[in-house]
């Protein structure tokens, strides 16, 4: 007589333990999706960065000087960023774009020449010291949260932000190697 009465509260334990269950599941695909949208995001703003980088000043580079050209490399910057996250000119998300929130922020972009390093900035809690020639960028950028975490009590959106320094490099080669 004693199991019989047990069977009730065993089946409303087991019901509240697949209820949890699938709610954490839930609760990681929603963290999972927006951890692969700020690794696919970052991704395509180190490619930018990159191109920024990439545009020296080719009377300083015969001299073996490193020397980012800044006008050249904003421009590269800007359209090598909308092309890759699907942008318009004011860099709104365009059909086809990964990012469907709002606009995009350019929180933060830099080009940092022998001149001028060490060069030191903070943004927000980051801080960081450049010792070379180099481009920094930080965007930001809001995203909608799964349905499972607004139910949690999360937020109904959020911000993030991508961060990313590239800085091109002299190697050095024997003449025959070239």
């Amino acid at each position: 007589m004693v199991f019989k009465e047990q069977r009730g509260s065993v089946s409303v334990l087991a019901l509240f333990m697949i209820i949890c269950f699938f709610a954490t599941g839930a609760l990681v695909t929603d963290v999972a999706k927006h951890y692969c949208l700020k690794v696919a995001v970052k991704h395509k703003l180190n490619l930018a960065c990159r191109s920024a980088a990439a545009q020296l000043n080719e009377d300083d580079l015969k001299n073996s000087n490193l020397v980012i050209d800044e006008a050249r490399a904003t421009q590269a910057f800007n359209e090598v960023l909308k092309v890759n996250l699907v942008l318009d000119d004011a860099l709104v998300p365009q059909s086809g774009s990964i990012l469907n929130s709002g606009a995009v922020q350019l929180v933060f972009f830099k080009v940092v020449n022998s001149g001028e390093v060490p060069f030191t900035y903070t943004c927000g809690g980051y801080t960081e010291t450049l010792d070379r020639t180099a481009v920094v960028s930080i965007i930001s950028f809001p995203v909608k949260s799964g349905m499972f975490t607004q139910l949690a009590g999360g937020p109904n959106e959020t911000t993030m932000y991508c961060h990313v320094t590239a800085g091109p490099e002299l190697i050095s080669r024997p003449v025959d190697q070239i």
